[in-house]
């Protein structure tokens, strides 16, 4: 892949930034100290692999977030496939509230947006920190080269090699780690090495009790011929108590064959039915059982009657149903009567003259309305101004006064004034005469109308000027219906009232107590009412189960007597204690052949032998006496023969048997198959760790080899041939030209930063085949002097043949060495 282009939008320092890449394989970017060139080297790694923003560890530093406080934080690279010829766009963008903090990746091929797996596909779905080791350089990484180990170059390598290879790598430690806790050299505690020397001790102590096994053998010879004779023995033994015990079971049975005989002689025959006589018991237990009841239902019976109960209540109790509604109707009409109430004083707000009128008779009403009629209207009374000055008069006197006051200056002209003033003053004092006199007529007319509207003010109490006297009317009128409403709910509320006080009243006699005339008080009494009501009629139903019960246990009483007395007629006796007596004596004589039947049981297979040991009883002990004698010595014989038996088998038990060299062939067998088991688990893990080894080498096309020759070749082209191989272990060394080998932390820091690029590059020169990437060296020649600058120029040139290299430096030596026209970070001029 090729970078063809680099958009910055907004990131760190740098915002609106392009860079249009040259067609060469190599390419500088020149700046000063805290122009952009780390900024820039970490924009392209985050755009491809995420953005880290403080919440991963880095080896160098990530967090980039715009300086200027803009937004979106991000911007675009432009690659190209230069096997296929496709261009991809890689455009990374992140903004305050986006979920991810790895920001939005969005992938274009061809112009053609598309799955970002695609691109990443193209690069072995590479990681951020293969990238950052593999492809990065800059001087916080190059101190790494004193940890660098064979270990880490063979990952990196196989993971091109093989899917999976982490997963591989991991089982193969993982089965190297088993193989050496099972078995090692010099161990002792590993599993192989313990079941080694278990084998040996197991091998030593077989051999040990098969020598005595021999001793055993003879012993065990002589065991089995005492033992052979101990079992003769006993069975003589044996025989001799047989005859013994049968001896004395005759002895036994003979006292028992003359009981028998004894037995016989009692004997006599009984005329008892003994399934009658447990009838007649049990007619017994009847009668007695029948007896109590009777009594006790008795007992209830008078209780019951004596409870004292009153008559049934059911009619008073159904009128439950009329109060309920009674309480209904009395909640309605106090809310009817609220209402009607409201109402009135709504009515009596909105109009307050009805409080003059309500009173009044129909021809009173009539009466007000005539008046009212009757009363002149106030726009028909005359108004009279208060001014009494008359302007005509006032002109003619102004004319006069203007006349005599002219005459001094204007004698001929101050007569007509003062005629005209006169006349006009003469006439204003005749109009003012006419005016007066037509004034009083219509005041005298005023004060009539006025009168006569104060003496209705006065007779009804109310204004003229201000009533609607038809308003007032259809108001009266609806008060007057509020009224009448109001009391014929009054009248219902009464009528209610005294229902509910005749309840009262005939509940106060049911219940013989004082109850107040109240819906509560009326509906508590009639519960009360109902459950002593219902205790009555529960009294009632009792007294008639008793009653019927109580005929039905008489009548039984009665048969049960009447069998009685047949049972006792039937047994032949005359009461119940003479059947009891024959009832004793039936079982006496069913004892006695009880009794008899089990002594000729016993004696039926010896009888007999036992009639004639019953004519001579001597010859019989004397048998006795002498097996007793032969038994005691035989018993010496086997107490002998036991004590030898004792004796040997002590002897036996010292000594290793059959047993035991049994169970140690069988303990030796089981540790070898312990270790033959164990032994397989070790070569397994021991087999598979080398194979996936041998497995990831072939899978990795054999690179590491060649990945350390061309390693060697790059340090020593660095190093002028000063050095000439590299020792690549557990601990990286190097070998002078003169021999000698020094190991890494005894370089000068030059010398091993050269070291690492020989080793880095080396490596990605081995991976071209799979990833071509840029590589991104960030000022990290600070170290090198003159001529090593131009040895890794040299070798930047070569390497540059077949990978892109993007260097990013502020020194001017270096870009002067490398003769090209460098990239600045001055806006706008690259783009």
């Amino acid at each position: 892949m090729r970078l063809k282009r680099i958009e910055i939008v907004n990131f760190g320092q740098l915002s609106d930034v392009k860079f249009d890449l040259p067609s060469s394989q190599l390419n500088v970017f020149f700046g000063a100290n805290e122009a952009g060139k780390s900024t820039t080297v970490a924009f392209i790694k985050q755009i491809m692999f995420g953005f880290y923003l403080r919440n991963n560890s880095s080896p160098f530093f990530e967090d980039y977030k715009p300086l200027a406080q803009v937004s979106p934080m991000g911007g675009a690279l432009y690659f190209e496939d230069e096997k296929t010829g496709d261009r991809y766009k890689l455009e990374r963008l992140w903004a305050k509230g986006d979920k991810t903090k790895r920001g939005i990746l969005t992938v274009k091929k061809d112009g053609k947006e598309v799955s970002e797996d695609i691109f990443f596909d193209k690069i072995h779905n590479i990681d951020s920190d293969f990238y950052v080791d593999s492809f990065i350089f800059n001087q916080g990484m190059l101190g790494k080269i004193t940890a660098l180990k064979q270990e880490d170059l063979l990952e990196r390598i196989y993971y091109l090699g093989a899917s999976k290879s982490t997963q591989l790598i991991k089982e193969r430690d993982k089965f190297d780690k088993e193989a050496r806790s099972l078995f090692k050299k010099t161990g002792k505690r590993p599993e192989v090495n313990r079941l080694l020397q278990e084998l040996q001790n197991k091998r030593e102590d077989l051999l040990q009790s098969q020598t005595e096994f021999s001793q055993y053998k003879e012993l065990q010879a002589e065991l089995n011929k005492q033992t052979k004779k101990l079992t003769e023995q006993t069975a003589i033994l044996e025989k001799l108590n047989r005859q013994q015990s049968h001896l004395s079971n005759l002895k036994r049975d003979l006292n028992n064959y003359q009981t028998l005989q004894r037995l016989c002689l009692q004997r006599k025959k009984i005329n008892f039915d003994n399934q009658n006589y447990q009838k007649f018991q049990s007619l017994l237990a009847q009668e007695d059982n029948l007896k109590r009841i009777i009594d006790n239902e008795k007992a209830q019976l008078e209780k019951l009657k004596s409870d004292n109960l009153d008559n049934n209540y059911d009619e008073l109790l159904q009128k439950r149903a009329e109060l309920l509604q009674w309480q209904t109707e009395d909640k309605i009409c106090r809310q009817k009567a609220d209402q009607i109430k409201a109402e009135e004083e709504q009515l009596l707000a909105l109009t307050p003259e009805l409080g003059q009128v309500f009173g009044k008779s129909q021809d009173e009403v009539q009466e007000l309305r005539a008046d009212y009629n009757n009363l002149p209207k106030k726009e028909d009374i005359p108004e009279f101004s208060k001014s009494i000055i008359n302007p005509v008069a006032c002109l003619g006197m102004l004319l006069a006064i203007f006349g005599v006051a002219s005459i001094t200056f204007l004698k001929s002209s101050a007569l007509i004034y003062i005629i005209i003033g006169i006349s006009v003053g003469l006439y204003g004092v005749y109009y003012q005469f006419f005016k007066n006199k037509k004034k009083k007529l219509l005041v005298e007319k005023a004060k009539k109308a006025n009168q006569k509207r104060n003496n209705f003010r006065q007779k009804y109490g109310l204004d003229p000027d201000r009533l609607n006297l038809k308003d007032l009317l259809v108001q009266l009128a609806q008060y007057r219906l509020k009224i009448k409403a109001e009391k014929e709910n009054t009248k219902h509320l009464n009528e209610i009232h005294a229902k509910l006080v005749a309840l009262s009243n005939e509940l106060n006699k049911a219940l013989k107590t004082t109850i107040n005339p109240d819906f509560n008080s009326v509906i508590i009494a009639l519960n009360e009412l109902e459950a002593k009501n219902k205790l009555f009629v529960q009294n009632q139903n009792k007294q008639q189960e008793i009653q019927t019960n109580l005929n039905n246990n008489l009548n039984h009483l009665k048969e049960v007597n009447l069998q009685i007395k047949l049972l006792l007629t039937q047994a032949e006796v005359k009461n119940i204690s003479e059947y009891n007596n024959l009832y004793q004596e039936s079982l006496k004589q069913t004892k006695l052949q009880t009794q008899i039947e089990t002594l000729q049981s016993n004696l039926t297979d010896n009888l007999d032998e036992l009639e004639e040991l019953a004519q001579s009883a001597n010859n019989l002990i004397d048998q006795l006496k002498e097996i007793s004698d032969k038994i005691t010595q035989k018993e010496k014989e086997i107490s002998s023969l036991h004590q030898n038996i004792a004796e040997i088998k002590i002897q036996l038990k010292n000594l290793a048997d059959s047993k035991a060299i049994f169970e140690k062939k069988q303990s030796l067998a089981d540790i070898e198959a312990q270790f033959a088991n164990i032994s397989k688990e070790y070569l397994a893990a021991l087999f598979a760790s080398k194979w996936i080894s041998h497995a990831l080498d072939i899978a990795s096309n054999k690179r590491f080899p060649k990945m350390l020759k061309s390693a060697k070749e790059y340090f020593r082209l660095l190093t002028g041939e000063k050095y000439t191989d590299i020792i690549l272990d557990k601990k990286l060394s190097v070998m002078r030209s003169d021999g000698k080998k020094r190991e890494v932390k005894f370089l000068s820091r030059g010398t091993s930063e050269q070291l690492y690029f020989a080793l880095k590059l080396a490596f990605v020169e081995q991976i071209k085949d799979q990833i071509i990437l840029p590589i991104l060296i960030d000022d990290s020649f600070v170290n090198f002097d003159d001529y090593r600058i131009k040895y890794i120029v040299k070798l930047l040139k070569k390497v540059a043949e077949n990978n892109q290299i993007l260097i990013f430096t502020a020194q001017e030596n270096l870009v002067e060495k490398l003769g090209i026209r460098p990239l600045t970070f001055e806006r706008n001029e690259n783009a």
